[in-house]
């Protein structure tokens, strides 16, 4: 009974916690409101909840377990093992303990990623080699940007990720089981595969290193699937092969790992390489860490990542928006009220919030975000700056590139409401002097007339 070993991971858990948390950080989240369960007596023996291979092997994978502990799910359990049988369920022990955070990570049945939304997979925007008659992903690169987008893997055509969002949007790969693909400009597509590790970063180097394309770029973003899967010496082998990347002057982990379930990867070996990497090049390092929900910000989050801000390392928390999660186009109140206790739990634990994301897989409304996005941060009333994220982005599937969004980009869109096929069509001027066609579901009362978008344009 998954019941009987969720009290077995909430005993681990305390006791790890009692163990672990200095009066500093209790006070914190005493102070901030941070969830701290009852700190049992500590056992120096019992590590458990310390140890990341506990975490997962202890994932709730199986469907009986999640009808036990998600009872919405006991009418539909037959559309439930057919929508397991292609999909990779994984729930994170952190995870389970929360009661709104975890909905992230509830399959949502009937849901079909779309393969590529963000267009890090299109031929034009990638980079291959060919060796011994097989082609080989090396990283994306979008045109004109500062920074290399190499996706990572175990030397596999598959991308693995045990945190187990629902909505990720490489899920094509990392939940439905998919090999990666090469998407033609003709929109066919193949399937390539990903080089070892070290393979792919000296590869990658040496392509970066000698085409005067990539001169001007100084900046790496590694992500995945969940690049901190990789252990520390593979991590150790592309640190190696980055230190000879002439141009690299910042280096970027993009991750779920520390708000997201697993913060105990960031292990004092693993610190310790980063922070010997940049002793040795100069390179400044950041971590790129998704969240989602403030339950995502748990007593284990404050603890590492103190451990990774005292050591120099820069956090960016990014936030996708997503529905039912952090986001209900019908109640933008509660939107406001989570997305800004979310915002100022970041700046206080972990850093000023990075960026907000506008999730195309996932229906919200462009006119929805901008309306929050002023509320809480365009006009600068009621909220510091410091909780303020740099941008509102859309990650788009083009070469130029993501565009920023504020209040004030609503003066340049163009909207058509097409009802026949239940679409919103907008047009948005792109800063590299090119017109971007961008389009979202129809909503009632949400998008489907252009008077809204004329409403808000005061």
């Amino acid at each position: 009974m998954f019941l009987e070993k969720l009290g077995q991971i909430k005993k681990a858990r305390e006791n790890w916690l009692a163990n672990y948390l200095n009066p500093e950080i209790i006070a914190f989240c005493n102070k901030q409101g941070i969830f701290l369960p009852p700190l049992t007596n500590p056992k120096d023996s019992d590590n458990n909840w310390g140890n990341i291979k506990w975490h997962i092997r202890n994932r709730l994978r199986q469907s009986d377990d999640l009808i036990e502990m998600f009872p919405q799910y006991l009418n539909k359990a037959d559309l439930l093992a057919d929508y397991l049988k292609n999909y990779d369920l994984s729930i994170l022990p952190l995870n389970l303990t929360q009661k709104e955070g975890v909905k992230k990570f509830l399959p949502e049945l009937g849901f079909t990623p779309i393969i590529d939304p963000y267009g890090v997979q299109r031929e034009c925007s990638v980079i291959t080699r060919e060796f011994s008659g097989k082609k080989y992903y090396l990283s994306t690169y979008k045109k004109n940007y500062g920074t290399l987008l190499p996706i990572v893997s175990n030397g596999s055509t598959r991308i693995i990720c045990p945190i187990g969002c629902r909505a990720c949007y490489r899920g094509h790969q990392t939940r439905f089981k998919n090999p990666l693909l090469l998407i033609h400009g003709d929109g066919s597509s193949e399937a390539v595969s990903i080089p070892a590790p070290d393979i792919q970063f000296n590869w990658l180097v040496e392509e970066w290193n000698t085409n005067f394309v990539l001169a001007g770029v100084y900046d790496i973003l590694i992500s995945g699937g969940e690049p901190l899967m990789l252990p520390n010496q593979t991590w150790e082998k592309i640190l190696k092969e980055l230190g000879t990347a002439k141009h690299l002057k910042c280096f970027r982990i993009c991750t779920g790992a520390l708000f997201l379930g697993l913060p105990f990867r960031f292990d004092e070996e693993f610190i310790g390489l980063l922070t010997n990497f940049r002793g040795k090049t100069g390179v400044q390092i950041k971590i790129a860490a998704h969240v989602s929900h403030p339950e995502n910000i748990t007593p284990e989050v404050v603890y590492f990542a103190k451990k990774i801000s005292t050591q120099g390392i820069e956090i960016l928390p990014q936030i996708p928006l997503e529905p039912e999660i952090n986001f209900w186009s019908n109640d933008l109140e509660r939107t406001a009220a989570t997305l800004t206790r979310l915002d100022r739990l970041l700046s206080l634990t972990a850093g000023r919030p990075y960026k907000w994301i506008i999730d195309l897989q996932r229906g919200i409304s462009l006119l929805s975000a901008i309306e929050i996005w002023r509320r809480l941060h365009d006009r600068h009333q009621t909220e510091a700056d410091v909780t303020r994220p740099t941008s509102l982005a859309i990650l788009l599937p083009i070469p130029e590139g993501n565009l920023n969004l504020s209040y004030h980009s609503l003066w340049a869109i163009k909207m058509e409401v097409d009802k026949r096929n239940n679409l919103v069509h907008y047009r948005i001027p792109h800063p590299a002097g090119v017109w971007v066609d961008y389009n979202e579901p129809l909503q009632k009362g949400v998008n489907d007339t252009p008077q809204r978008l004329k409403s808000l344009m005061i």
